[in-house]
């Protein structure tokens, strides 16, 4: 059986944290695979749990590059996005181990660990490829911040902000003015996350499309719109406020309103380790309650 090397990101959070990093070490150290471990992460748990077995360390995109055969997120589904910066183009699979509360993408248990670590060093899954938001802009300060998102590119106002116009393109023809407290650019992945709260479709991942979904819409009869991803939308803002709130996934930042923003489809996709008892219905079935209404 060929041995794994598995790189390990979490944010851990109390003593309850400190116990699923030590079980799922452990699990990976006693079936013989090796570790890389998020530097960060290792200066917070290296006094408190034991990482002697510890092969090596990451904390960029380039110190992760070609060290690992696949990423292990521990936490839920905002650790899952946070694993995105290191990640990129370079195809490293990911599996998402739930130690937060939802769970649509972190959703293999922790009792689950050493069958799941089994399951991928012997190939038993496939790779869920999920697309990915590109966000660009001619704007300086807008080029130092993550331009790709997994869930969705969020414009919104600023605390205490009145709200703003947000005029949309998408392939250069105008769709619409919409006065809100924000709009919201989801991926299929994103449709169960910020989307939905705002009234938006679940899509399944294999759509090929995009939702933009208005939060907080001035204007009664606007919905939220389904196109396909292959369309670029561009988006200017105006209002009082002379600053909006941009965020990419769980990155924000607050950018002035002259900027133009152009988002697309980016030009990889994300590999997200699917187990055999795993399946996106099944997911949203439990992690919506669907059918626990007893006439069902």
């Amino acid at each position: 059986m060929t041995k794994k090397t598995f790189a390990i990101y979490s944010k851990p959070h109390g003593n309850q944290s400190y116990d699923v990093l030590q079980k799922v070490i452990d699990a990976i150290i006693n079936q013989g695979n090796s570790i890389v471990l998020y530097k960060p992460l290792y200066n917070i748990i290296c006094d408190k749990i034991s990482t002697k077995n510890i092969f090596d360390y990451f904390d960029s995109y380039e110190t992760l590059l070609n060290k690992a055969d696949c990423m292990l997120s521990i936490g839920g589904d905002g650790t899952f996005l946070g694993t995105l910066p290191y990640i990129k183009d370079s195809n490293l699979p990911i599996i998402g181990i739930n130690n937060g509360r939802l769970g649509f993408l972190a959703n293999t248990q922790i009792d689950d660990i050493e069958s799941a670590l089994n399951n991928f060093v012997t190939g038993n899954f496939n790779l869920d490829k999920r697309t990915l938001l590109e966000i660009n802009s001619q704007n300086e300060t807008f080029s130092k911040t993550q331009l790709y998102a997994l869930n969705d590119i969020t414009v919104r106002r600023t605390e205490n902000a009145s709200m703003l116009s947000f005029k949309v393109e998408v392939e250069g023809e105008f769709l619409n003015n919409y006065w809100a407290d924000g709009i919201i650019i989801a991926t299929p992945t994103g449709s169960t996350a910020y989307s939905l709260s705002c009234g938006g479709p679940i899509l399944t991942p294999d759509s090929n499309s995009f939702i933009l979904t208005p939060i907080a819409s001035h204007t009664l009869t606007v919905r939220p719109v389904v196109f396909s991803d292959k369309n670029i939308i561009k988006v200017k803002i105006s209002g009082r406020s002379c600053h909006y709130t941009l965020g990419v996934d769980s990155c924000s930042l607050n950018l002035e309103s002259t900027i133009e923003l152009i988002i697309s489809k980016a030009p990889f996709q994300l590999n997200i380790v699917q187990f055999p008892q795993n399946s996106f219905f099944k997911t949203i079935r439990e992690k919506l309650m669907w059918g626990f209404d007893k006439r069902n």
